[in-house]
């Protein structure tokens, strides 16, 4: 487990947490996100793979897409969920909380 040049982790013993555990994530996730009108309107369906980092707080900072666009919006609109996020439980080694970064795929199905 190392640390890259701006000391944050792609991996921890204990890896961060959203409050309340996955179950509440995909609540939170599911709640918030808006399904782009433009989307909608073309039947476009997919998964955005969102990558961020946890500080040693629990703040969620520098959220990117990773995966390859699909476009009609919805790369901004997984961005607009996970900067909403509130603060998540750090990663930890050692016992000690330690920048970590995480990713989630975020899955737009049309029903």
């Amino acid at each position: 487990m190392r640390a890259d040049k701006e000391g944050v982790y792609n991996y921890a013993e204990v890896m961060p947490a959203f409050p309340g555990g996955e179950k509440e994530l995909r609540k939170f996730v599911q709640s918030n996100l808006e399904y782009p009108q433009e989307a909608l309107d073309n039947d476009v369906e997919g998964q955005v793979m969102v990558e961020f980092s946890v500080d040693e707080a629990g703040k969620v900072y520098t959220p990117r897409v990773v995966s390859e666009p699909i476009g009609y919006g919805l790369e901004a609109a997984a961005l607009n969920v996970v900067k909403k996020f509130p603060k998540w439980e750090p990663g930890r080694i050692k016992g000690k909380n330690v920048k970590t970064r995480f990713s989630l795929p975020i899955t737009y199905a049309l029903l």
